[in-house]
């Protein structure tokens, strides 16, 4: 079985990977999985915050810059989640502030790309004046002028490198996926080569896991259902919808979920989920035996059991690449 996802690459990584599209034929039914409610946010100490408390900042924020800058103490103090969205901002924002940086009037620049698009729909050009709004602030101001200067700058990969050294779940499924991905893209490499990578894999994803964080959980999960890392997809569908459960947002409201433009662009249902998605991907019974697991897995999160978990998260690449 070859599950077919569409999955971001990390984003301090340069490389593309293959692109894939989550199919959105007529669903069988309608989700049957539930949420259940997230436990209050709290801190975790000076300068720190739960990582849901970050999460729902960012893709709530409609100006990045002043996320960055309310972000920017607790990372210096070492809270791995804010410096993780610190990144993921310079990264998502990283051609819009190229583009409008030296812009002596950026509103008017943004109003001629716009009357460019004659051919597209009104959802796709505002979609991209949120986008490029949320990031103008970025573009015209500099909101690490205060710190030590280094070389070029704070670019995104120096934030994912202090997310990653402060221990961020999300940052140490990245580091994952980069080792996985870098597998199959570019030249061949010697099998020893490989091997170490698919080891170091393998212990981020654990480090991940293990924190329980529902996110890293669903990323990981997404990771594992790729064929082209897995032997076992259905297992990795089922560990991203137990982390949907254990409290990630997994719907069409979350820009973070590839398919967010779906409902933006009325394809697909308003409350349409990851669930959704994968009823319509995987058919009624293999469904069934992904939802099934899923419980497995969301019993093992709760018991602290992470062989349990880890054991639908075991990397086997596929022989194309052996």
């Amino acid at each position: 079985m070859f599950l077919v996802l569409k999955r971001n690459p990390p984003s301090h990584l340069a490389v593309q990977t293959a692109s894939d599209l989550v199919r959105t034929q007529t669903p069988p039914s309608k989700s049957v999985a539930h949420k259940e409610p997230q436990a209050p946010v709290g801190d975790r100490g000076p300068g720190r915050k739960e990582p849901a408390y970050w999460n729902e900042k960012f893709r709530s924020s409609v100006d990045y810059l002043g996320f960055v800058q309310a972000a920017l103490p607790a990372a210096l103090q070492g809270d791995g989640r804010a410096s993780w969205y610190i990144s993921e901002a310079l990264h998502s924002c990283a051609a819009i502030m190229k583009t409008y940086h030296d812009s002596a009037d950026p509103q008017a620049q943004l109003d001629q790309e716009l009357a460019k698009l004659t051919k597209s729909p009104q959802w796709v050009k505002d979609a991209l004046a949120n986008r490029t709004n949320r990031c103008m602030g970025l573009a015209k101001e500099d909101p690490f002028s205060a710190l030590p200067r280094q070389g070029a700058g704070y670019s995104s990969s120096d934030w994912y490198q202090r997310a990653l050294t402060q221990g961020d779940p999300l940052a140490q499924e990245s580091s994952a996926t980069t080792a996985l991905t870098s597998i199959w893209v570019g030249a061949p490499m010697p099998s020893e080569q490989q091997t170490e990578l698919v080891g170091t894999a393998q212990t981020d994803l654990r480090s991940a896991v293990q924190s329980g964080d529902p996110d890293a959980l669903f990323e990981a999960g997404l990771l594992l259902a790729d064929s082209r890392y897995s032997n076992d997809p259905l297992a990795g569908v089922a560990v991203a919808l137990a982390a949907c459960e254990l409290g990630r947002d997994c719907s069409a409201n979350n820009p973070d979920n590839s398919f967010a433009n779906c409902r933006l662009s009325g394809a697909c249902p308003a409350d349409a989920d990851f669930a959704y998605f994968m009823q319509q991907s995987l058919g009624p019974s293999s469904y069934a035996q992904a939802y099934a697991r899923a419980q497995v897995v969301k019993d093992a999160v709760r018991n602290g059991d992470w062989d349990a978990v880890m054991s639908n998260l075991q990397i086997s690449i596929s022989p194309a690449k052996q």
